[in-house]
């Protein structure tokens, strides 16, 4: 197959904001280069699939993705990039999958141009690795950003890998050891997304919480977001996924003095109870999770806490499943994520006893959810009346017509108002909450009170 002068290329990501970044700076890369984006349903020389492998079903949205592509066009090179090409048994598995022709480790997303271009310009690429082939590689990552395709807030990554050894998570396996981006390098893309005109920027990391403590300069993620909040422009900061045990003063301080940062932290809390937590290796108890959330509302009354539940690890019976439930009742976050237990092989975990079946789990997690639904619904509650700044998406719903768009306290709300209020950061009046959809209206309006 001959490559034309500008090859083309898709790319479709999986996983978490960290790959949504990464996705953009592999565009970046590659357009910079001479290649061409495709829409999604047209045809391409290249078809990138960012790959996530935390759960055994985001391993098998991959390989379904690399079915599809190679049906659609059987002549299209694949590229597997990410966390499912990290390790020697996925990458074994993914040579063997019919249209894979290169596997492009994390480390290496930054040379995508240079590693697909060499094939383009030397020779086609075969359909299929033959066993003991050896793979595209490079040294190093020029990762950057100056805009983000198809989102209304950027996402920066600040950091990458993990030290926590957390029993069930491959992540740290696939990622490496944790490593901080320098100030200097989150600063020159911060004022990039901000020119291009972003009303939020998300700061993202796999641990973001561990950002500056491998620097000669010990400094921690609470200078950053000052360094941050210092760039002139109209726009607001979020925090993405933090551990709570880097949820320190500097950083309650640094939500609480700075009206630039969203008043909002998700704290993954994984389980209610004890015994569960050790064997996660979580390196917290509940008291020392409900101790940090009580420092947070005693300083931010209003402070948006959400937080990750996973259930059905092994060794969860019903008195460890009840002492989570009775522990987020307490707590009562204003947003759950619930998830139940996926063996990952190479983990601690994969080798601890499970018992629990799979009826039993969905069971909790619909437990839970339904908390969930009902926790968000009575936060927003508490903000009828009140003014919220409010980023609009730029799609409508498809259901009601309306605008919709995030609180700095990550409430979604309903607005009704013109297309020119897309993409920016508009106050509105929160007026109903009716079955978790929360209406609010333009402030300043005669009308505002009439919201549907």
């Amino acid at each position: 197959m001959n490559f034309p002068a500008r090859p083309t290329f898709i790319i479709k990501t999986l996983g978490c904001k960290v790959n949504q970044y990464e996705s953009q700076a592999m565009r970046e890369n590659l357009a910079g280069s001479g290649f061409v984006e495709k829409m999604d349903g047209q045809i391409a020389d290249f078809y990138i699939i960012n790959s996530c492998t935390v759960t055994r079903r985001a391993d098998k949205d991959t390989r379904s993705l690399i079915h599809h592509f190679h049906k659609i066009n059987p002549d299209g090179k694949i590229v597997v990039a990410g966390c499912y090409s990290e390790l020697k048994e996925d990458r074994d598995i993914l040579r063997g999958i019919l249209g894979v022709t290169h596997l492009i480790r994390n480390r290496e997303k930054g040379k995508i141009a240079t590693i697909l271009g060499s094939h383009v310009i030397a020779r086609p690429v075969r359909k299929n690795f033959s066993n003991g082939a050896r793979l595209p590689s490079a040294a190093g990552n020029d990762e950057q950003i100056t805009d983000f395709k198809d989102r209304n807030r950027a996402f920066i990554k600040v950091q990458d890998g993990c030290n926590h050894k957390c029993s069930y998570c491959k992540v740290s396996l696939v990622r490496g050891p944790s490593k901080s981006r320098s100030t200097e390098d989150i600063l020159r893309e911060a004022r990039a997304v901000i020119e291009k005109g972003f009303k939020e920027i998300v700061l993202t990391g796999i641990c973001l919480g561990a950002w500056g403590r491998d620097m000669a300069k010990k400094i921690n993620l609470s200078n950053l977001v000052k360094e941050i909040s210092q760039i002139d422009g109209l726009f607001r900061i979020r925090l993405s996924s933090i551990e709570p045990i880097y949820v320190t003063g500097d950083i309650i301080n640094a939500l609480k003095g700075n009206d630039k940062v969203c008043k909002h932290l998700h704290m993954p809390l994984q389980s209610g109870d004890n015994r569960i937590l050790r064997a996660m290796k979580r390196p917290y108890t509940r008291e020392k999770f409900a101790q940090i959330i009580g420092e947070l509302r005693k300083h931010i009354p209003d402070i948006a806490i959400t937080t990750d539940i996973l259930v059905g690890f092994p060794g969860e019976d019903d008195k460890c499943f009840n002492a989570t439930l009775k522990f987020i009742e307490d707590i009562k976050p204003s947003r759950m994520h619930v998830f139940s237990y996926s063996k990952r092989d190479g983990t601690p975990a994969s080798r601890y006893r499970h018992s629990l079946n799979k009826k039993e789990i969905k069971k909790r997690v619909e437990v839970l959810t339904g908390l969930s639904r009902d926790f968000s619904a009575d936060f927003a509650r508490d903000f009828i009346g009140k003014i919220q700044d409010t980023v609009i998406e730029s799609h409508r719903d498809g259901i009601t017509g309306f605008l919709t768009g995030y609180t700095d306290r990550y409430i979604r709300i309903f607005v009704d108002g013109p297309d020119s209020l897309k993409n920016n950061l508009v106050p509105v009046k929160i007026m109903r909450v009716d079955k978790n959809m929360v209406f609010a209206c333009r402030t300043g309006l005669p009308a505002c009170v009439a919201v549907r």
